[in-house]
């Protein structure tokens, strides 16, 4: 099956064009650009979502905003926001983290319960330049930055010094192309015009001082930014290409000047950095449709895909909690819909007629009967306390999966009950499933069974666990282990009182009732916030390294008191007898001494 990129080019934003009007976006989101884009009125919208680093670990403690609502990522990258004031046709999720490239998703939200998925990019240096001097930055494929040596810092004032340049190019045929960029295909064009884009490739610069400051590319100088062309999309790429550059304040692409084709890659030159994109650009019209089975229920998280003829990916998007998708489409092209059950097997396929610009094309409810075994999956949840969960959610996962993000997650009604419609690929098929207590922060913990049977009950489960502290790691492509106790933290300060520990080290030790183990220790640790990439050791189930045998990078963005958290995260790579590995973690912890 053709690689698909998750939440649409075309099937996440649902907008509607003024052709005879401007809305300023300094009235709608802080930005300066005008936009015949309709933002719709004010309204209040609920949202679940997964924040995943990029290799398919959670990240948690990562801060999520939309609107004036914020929430905090738990220990497996799980957001709730309720009621956050959005417009009726676009919501615009921010998710940080120190570390990490920030990450956001723009959507239209349904009057149900929206569900994000973000892929966040640790800020990981690829070299380290010169001021005063032409320097070059390349990745492997190709694609490469010139710089002529000039640099400011965020007050404009001249920059002497060196700089670290993190590069993160995203091509157009990456599995997670939707959920590692920002916003979504949503643009502005020079005239004011919405459009919808579709991309030739992108790309991500973070430029940074000495001492970590952030740094932009000099007043009235440029810098040249070579981009490879995807191998898929050579033949189709045009000779000229519109460049657009991403507004953190709007969650909106504007266009800002071309590239031009040279070989097999885009180059143009730019007056600063972000993310920047070489994009096609489309009038648009609006498509909406629902997805049911044959008993007339809703497929939840069902893929729906749209493709142009001449478009080398598929452009897809997820149904919500009812079955419904919507959003932006080439307006007057052919189209061909597809749906997709979890097996990867199309149970629907159709031709969209072309759609005139700036109109609304409803289609009759799609009804699928799917390839794989189906189940409902139903209970109810309780608290401590005996009584129903009023605010949570419930989550059913498959134990392996070849997407990141292949799970359903539905909310908990007000009585605390919830219902999934499953389908796995054969009989007997292992699930996990998981309750979660928003109001009260605590969780049933990974209950997994066997899907033995059509209706599978699950009565009275009890959201009893709390995570207070917890530590997530990943060895390569093996499932996240998480310890949830049984956590000791300790700083020995500047100068240390324990004959056992050195001046100046951050210890960190566990053992899990499931056997998980898991030791850090940082030596040159002063007590502050810090990036760390020497003086370090790891023991844990499934391997150690140390400096010698590692490269990793140990993140410590919160450090508080005794009694208080300390927030970690680990990402890298390590050498043993078996070969090479990547390793990530993430840990929240109190600190005990």
């Amino acid at each position: 099956m053709t690689k698909l990129y998750s939440l649409i080019l075309i099937l996440m934003i649902l907008v509607s064009c003024k052709s005879d009007s401007f809305i300023d976006l300094e009235n709608q989101q802080q930005g300066s650009e005008e936009t015949n884009f309709n933002f719709g009125n004010s309204a209040q919208r609920n949202f679940n979502g997964l924040v995943l680093s990029t290799n398919g670990s959670p990240v948690s403690g990562a801060t999520v905003t939309i609107g004036s609502a914020t929430a905090q990522t738990n220990f497996k990258g799980i957001f709730v926001i309720k009621n956050a004031d959005v417009k009726e046709n676009f919501a615009y999720v921010k998710v940080t983290k120190a570390g990490f490239v920030n990450g956001s998703r723009t959507l239209v939200p349904t009057t149900g319960s929206n569900r994000i998925n973000i892929m966040m990019i640790p800020a990981t240096n690829t070299a380290t330049i010169a001021t005063g001097t032409t320097a070059t930055v390349s990745l492997p494929n190709g694609t490469k930055v010139k710089f002529d040596g000039s640099f400011k810092d965020a007050n404009g004032n001249a920059y002497s010094g060196s700089v670290n340049v993190a590069m993160f190019h995203l091509k157009s045929s990456d599995q997670y192309l939707n959920e590692l960029m920002p916003g979504s295909f949503l643009a502005n064009n020079t005239a004011g015009n919405a459009r919808v884009m579709e991309t030739y490739g992108m790309l991500h610069v973070q430029l940074t001082g000495a001492s970590g400051q952030n740094l932009q590319i000099a007043n009235g100088h440029t810098a040249e930014m070579t981009m490879a062309i995807d191998a898929a999309q050579t033949s189709t790429s045009p000779a000229t290409i519109p460049l657009w550059s991403f507004e953190e304040t709007t969650g909106i692409w504007q266009e800002d000047g071309s590239a031009t084709k040279v070989g097999n890659a885009y180059v143009g030159n730019v007056s600063h950095f972000s993310w920047w994109n070489c994009d096609v650009q489309f009038p648009q019209s609006i498509l909406k449709v629902t997805v049911k089975n044959s008993a007339g229920a809703p497929m939840i998280n069902s893929l729906v895909t749209l493709k142009r003829a001449s478009q080398t990916y598929e452009s897809y998007g997820y149904t919500d909690n009812v079955g419904t998708v919507s959003g932006i489409i080439p307006a007057n092209e052919m189209l061909v819909l597809k749906v997709y059950d979890v097996c990867n097997t199309v149970v629907y396929t159709s031709n969209v007629a072309p759609v005139t610009a700036g109109t609304t094309m409803v289609l009759p409810d799609i009804v699928v009967t799917t390839t794989g075994n189906q189940y409902t999956i139903q209970g109810n949840i309780k608290t401590c306390a005996n009584t129903e969960v009023t605010d949570g959610y419930a989550i059913l996962r498959l134990p392996t999966s070849t997407n990141y993000f292949q799970f359903q997650s539905v909310p908990l009604s007000n009585t605390g009950n919830f219902s999934f419609t499953a389908y796995s690929c054969a009989a007997n098929t292992q699930m996990i499933l998981e309750g979660y207590d928003y109001t009260n922060l605590k969780t049933t913990g990974d209950i997994s069974f066997i899907a033995n049977s059509p209706v599978m009950n699950f009565n009275n489960l009890v959201a009893c666990n709390a995570v207070n502290e917890f530590i997530s790691y990943k060895i390569d492509n093996q499932n996240v282990r998480y310890i949830l106790g049984g956590i000791n933290a300790q700083w020995s300060g500047l100068t240390s009182t324990s004959p056992n520990m050195p001046a100046k080290q951050l210890r960190i030790n566990s053992f899990s009732p499931a056997g998980n183990v898991f030791s850090m220790v940082q030596e040159n640790m002063l007590g502050t916030v810090g990036s760390f990439s020497t003086d370090h050791s790891f023991e844990f189930s499934g391997g150690s390294f140390n400096s010698s045998t590692g490269n990793v990078v140990v993140q410590v963005t919160n450090f508080g008191a005794v009694g208080t958290y300390i927030d970690f995260t680990v990402y890298g790579t390590y050498t043993d007898t078996a070969g090479n590995h990547t390793f990530t973690a993430t840990g929240h912890v109190m600190r005990d001494f």
